[in-house]
This record gives C-alpha cells, structure tokens and sequence, in this order.
C-alpha cells in the first residue's frame, strides 16, 4: 500500500498540471481540492485496496503518461477552437461587409462651370457664313441662360449617366460695313456672284441681332473596374469607367438685320440703284435649326494621390459624321479633386470641347463651336 501511494498522488498532481496548463499564462491558476476528495482517498488507501501485493494491476508510467498526453492535447483543443473560430468568424465578416458596400446603390450629383477665355465659333445660313470670336466677358454678357449638371446612379459596378449642358445667347450689333458673303440680302441686291470679295458699304446704322440656344443631353450606360468612387479613397487605389451611349443636341440660330433711317448704298464705288436702297431699308431674318443624334463613347479614370486627394481625366466622343456631311464633337478634361468630408469633393480641371454639325446639300446650313479653359466643379455623392 505504501508503494502505491506515491502513484496515487502522482496520478492527482499530474492531472492538476493539465490543468494548470491549460489556462492562460497572464491569468493565476487557482487548483481547489476538495475535503471530501481527499478523504475519500485516505479512505481507500486504509481500507487496503492498494495492498503491496497487487503489483500486478500496476498501471505501466509509459500507458499513464500516454493518457495524461491524451488530455492534455484534448484539453488544449478545446482551448484553442475558440481563438480558431473567432478568426474565422471576423474574416467572413469583413467579406460580407465588403459584398453588402459593392451591391447597394450610390448616386452622384455635379454641378460645374465652364469659363473658356474665347469661344471661336463658325455658323452659315442659307449660304452665308459667319465666323465669331467671343472673350469670356462677351460671352457672359450676351448669356441670358444656362444649365450644366451630371447625374449618375450605380448599383454594384453597372450604372446610368445623364449629362445636360443648356445655353441661350443673344447679342447685337451695329455695322457701318460687311462682306458680299456673309450678307444675306445679296440676292435682293441682284449682283452677280464673283470669286472676288466685294464690300457692301452703307452710308447709316446696320443693326444686326443674332440669337442662339443649344441644348447637348448625354444618356449612357457605364461599366466600372477598381475601387467605389468616394471623395475620400484609399491612398493609390484607382477606379476606371467606360461609358457607351447616345448624345442628344438641339440647336437654334436666328439673325435679324435692320437698317436705320434714309440710306445710300456703294458697291466698290459704285451706287446702288435707288429702287435696290429702299428695299434695303427693310428688315431681313435668317433662321436656323435642328436636332440630331450622336452615338458617344467615353471613359473616365480616378488616381488616389492621398486619402483627400485624387487625379482625374474623362474623355468622350461623339458622331463620327453618321448624322450630316460634318457631324463631331467631343469632350477632353483632366484636372485634380480635393475631399470636402465625406460626401462631396471640389474639382478644379482643364477642359476642351468641340462641336460642328453642317448639313449636306447645296446651302450647307450648321455651326461649329470651339471651347478650352478652366472648369470648376463640385461632386456630391449620395449613398
């Protein structure tokens, strides 16, 4: 009985030590023993079970300390799964989040204003050609209205623009002279046609009144790769859109010409007849319209310099000479953005665009516009 004592100790110390291990090291090991336990085992020991003759029914220490080894390794399973699953757990966790962001619905409003120091623009009217060059502040000041703004909606990566560029302009004018060509009462003047130049001088006030709108709307679909565009990015993250559509435009020209007061009319010296002076004293109107569609394609690209600053450029394109004999336009931009929080961005970017459209046949009747410059924008973004 005494030889086995020491093996009954041993088989309760080694069982504490498992347990002891398997707690945490930062954390103190408690071991309670209990009375009753223990005097249980005083018990049987007393009563003889452990007699010096049962050699025989000794456990082997080789099979004893397999079946400790056996608990410690179940004992720090089943403390280590926890840690395993709760990894787990957060992985999947930020992976959903990451789904449940891609596939919801975002919405982006601009506003942007486009100041080009010159407008070079080229119109003709029933064979009459004008050609114009307007600085920013004539232009301002010959502007009655305008509308710039882009919309776009996007679920997951597919979306939808919608682009609007609205204008009405009306000048006047007063010359004391103009060219053969770009006068629309030559016929009533009945000269002949020439390959020369010849000049219309009029001895009073030629008041000419031009008014114009044009109306450009962009409807497209669009595709993105790389990352959501937010004010705020991840620094070098990059997003790319292509956008595949239609470009819609309206546009209206009208001119008025009327001749103030009794009037003598020379052409290259030569007077005029008095019949062909009166009938020029009379008003005349030239007038213009149409509207057309373009197919366009375009693409836009965002670099993230920092988390609030980002680089940018958008082209377009538009006609490719389907709807008259010259029949373009398109849009090239590139500038940068800066965060203003986390739903809206300010852009300052340069900007070109161009437009011409003239029909075919023998008066040829269109316009061409051409614009470059500083455009300012602001981004709101909706989510």
């Amino acid at each position: 009985m005494v030889r086995y004592l020491p093996l009954a100790l041993l088989t309760l110390l080694s069982a504490l030590c498992v347990e002891s291990r398997a707690q945490p090291k930062h954390e103190p090991t408690e071991t309670q023993v209990d009375k009753s336990d223990v005097a249980a085992l005083n018990e049987f020991i007393n009563q003889g079970h452990l007699g010096v003759g049962d050699s025989a029914n000794q456990p082997k220490p080789k099979t004893l300390n397999s079946e400790i080894s056996k608990g410690n390794d179940s004992d720090s399973k089943d403390v280590m799964e926890p840690l395993v699953l709760s990894q787990s757990n957060d992985s999947d966790s930020e992976s959903e989040d990451d789904q449940e962001k891609e596939d919801s619905w975002r919405i982006y409003l601009d506003l942007y204003a486009f100041l080009p120091p010159i407008t070079n623009s080229t119109s003709t009217i029933e064979g009459n050609t004008t050609k114009v060059d307007l600085p920013l502040s004539d232009v301002i000041k010959s502007l009655d209205e305008a509308l710039t703004l882009k919309a776009q909606f996007e679920y997951g990566r597919l979306g939808i623009l919608a682009a609007m560029n609205y204008a009405t302009l009306s000048a006047s004018t007063t010359q004391s002279s103009f060219l053969e060509t770009q006068n629309p009462l030559k016929n009533r003047l009945g000269i002949a046609p020439s390959l020369r130049t010849r000049t219309i001088r009029i001895q009073g006030d030629l008041d000419v009144d031009v008014d114009a709108n044009q109306t450009i709307f962009d409807l497209a679909m669009r595709y993105r790769a790389g990352a959501i565009q937010k004010p705020r990015m991840e620094k070098g993250s990059t997003s790319f859109l292509g956008l595949v559509g239609a470009r819609f435009i309206d546009a209206n020209l009208s001119t008025d010409f009327n001749i103030k007061g009794k009037t003598d009319v020379t052409v290259e010296g030569v007077k005029v007849s008095r019949s062909n002076s009166r009938e020029l004293e009379r008003s005349s109107n030239a007038s213009w319209g149409n509207t057309w569609v373009q197919p366009m394609v375009g693409m836009f690209g965002t670099y993230a310099i920092s988390e609030d600053w980002q680089a940018f450029a958008y082209l377009d394109a538009g006609g490719f000479g389907l709807s008259g004999s010259q029949d373009l336009s398109g849009t090239a931009q590139a500038g940068i953005a800066y965060a203003l929080g986390n739903s809206a961005q300010i852009s300052l970017s340069y900007k070109y665009f161009g437009i011409a459209y003239f029909e075919g046949g023998s008066e040829n009747n269109g316009y061409s516009s051409y614009q470059s410059g500083v455009n300012l924008g602001l981004r709101w973004l909706f989510d």
